[in-house]
């Protein structure tokens, strides 16, 4: 036990020691100033504390009572996952449109803290389906917030430094899943697993960075961005609302085939991944994130430019999603992970920079707005898909084929979504993804 744990904390430390000179790499590069420093390690401890209990929501829910779970059934269990996506397409659009109004962002970054601070208090003094399902709606309003750090952190940049911008603070929660996975390993690497230490854990760090948020000051203007004429203008704009149509699609992807989904599969009897596995399937999938969402904005929009780095995106998916729908081979789907991590970290970025570059400043939380609620609805889909097919598909097929089932359905929609681009973004579309 003490040698795995060794060799565990010796691998965090590795991942968090590149996570950290990339940072500093590109602070020195870019000559991030103090308040975007703040920013930065404001969202790192802000997705720190989200994203300790994130992909373990339905493990907790739907793990045996002898595993440290609560025994819940899977469509109980899925409808816990899917709370995280459901409330961010209601929130995300009237986030912006609030935060406008009252002209301020740094209040609703502390709100979203304070529910996510009082929900995993709530889990841990009393772990049942209606506080795992606050939980969740807390996570889910937690990471509405990203799209503020976002606006906010790319304010502070030129207007065409946009996908830039989100290349450079993309960094910032993955560092968040390399310094929360050893302890993630620590809560799980026996049995029953402690998962209520975790969302305790999670509490203090929120704690932590309700703190650091006084000091950092609010830069969001006096101005009025919102208008009934600005939403429309943005939601007429056919380049834009096929972007916000691709992060329904890529979103949806992603959250059915990693996170949580992907733990609850590898953890499945049949599969019997090693927990220290489990415990680092998030950190390989965000390390391949990471070097994808600051490579994409950094080096390959200007060498092999936006439509051919989405496509590139979406294969890497495509064969990730492909290959799992064969296979229960733990270490493979272990090797094979980062290859999805690749492709979001490609696509994601790529989609959440054009969402604002190609508009003028007073536009983009309209656009940022709208985008993210589209975005949200791929999320909650991903979630979902598993409840859904559990009520559609014959009751006896086994759990490992009910995922390899979703898996075979994203490598599809991978595929399809592929010809989509090669077939519309021609013309003017290009010209707007190239902008």
């Amino acid at each position: 036990m003490i040698e795995i744990l060794t060799h565990k904390l010796f691998l965090s430390s590795l991942t968090i020691v590149i996570s950290l000179l990339i940072t500093v790499y590109l602070m020195k590069r870019y000559q991030l100033s103090r308040y975007q420093i703040l920013i930065y390690v404001l969202l790192v401890l802000f997705w720190s504390s989200i994203n300790l209990i994130r992909a373990y929501r339905k493990a907790y829910a739907g793990g045996s009572l002898e595993v440290g779970g609560l025994g819940m059934d899977g469509v109980m269990a899925a409808n816990i996952a899917a709370a995280y996506g459901l409330i961010s397409i209601f929130v995300r659009l009237p986030i912006f449109a609030f935060s406008d109004f009252f002209k301020t962002r740094k209040f609703f970054i502390a709100l979203a803290l304070v529910f996510i601070i009082g929900s995993s208090i709530a889990v841990y003094f009393n772990p049942n389906y209606t506080s795992l399902m606050l939980s969740s709606l807390a996570l889910g309003l937690g990471a509405s917030m990203l799209s503020l750090f976002n606006v906010l952190f790319a304010e502070t940049f030129s207007p065409k430094q946009a996908i830039m911008s989100v290349s450079i603070l993309s960094v910032a929660p993955l560092l968040a899943e390399f310094l929360v996975a050893p302890i993630q390993y620590i809560f799980t690497a026996t049995k029953p697993n402690d998962y209520a230490g975790m969302w305790l854990t999670s509490a203090v760090i929120g704690i932590v960075a309700l703190v650091f948020l006084m000091f950092v000051k609010d830069n969001k203007s006096n101005e009025r961005n919102f208008s009934v004429a600005k939403f429309k203008a943005a939601l007429s704009n056919l380049n834009f609302m096929s972007i916000a149509l691709l992060g329904v699609v890529v979103s949806f992807i992603r959250f059915a085939t990693s996170g949580s989904n992907l733990v609850n599969f590898a953890k499945m009897e049949g599969i019997g991944m090693h927990p220290l596995g489990v415990a680092y399937l998030d950190v390989v999938y965000a390390i391949a994130q990471l070097f994808g969402g600051v490579i994409v904005g950094l080096l390959l929009k200007r060498l092999i430019g936006v439509k051919k780095s989405l496509l590139l995106g979406l294969g890497l998916s495509a064969i990730f999603n492909i290959l799992l729908s064969f296979t229960t081979n733990s270490t493979l789907i272990f090797i094979l992970t980062p290859l999805n991590g690749l492709g979001y970290g490609l696509t994601y970025n790529i989609l959440l920079g054009m969402a604002m570059q190609p508009f003028a400043k007073d536009m983009r939380e309209v656009t940022m707005g709208i985008y993210q609620t589209f975005f949200a609805i791929g999320i909650f889909y991903g979630d979902k898909i598993f409840a859904l097919l559990i009520q559609m598909l014959p009751s006896t097929l086994q759990a490992v084929q009910l995922s390899q089932t979703v898996f075979a359905l994203m490598g599809g929609l991978s595929v399809v979504t592929m010809l989509v681009i090669l077939i519309v973004f021609r013309s003017k579309h290009e010209r707007f993804l190239e902008a």
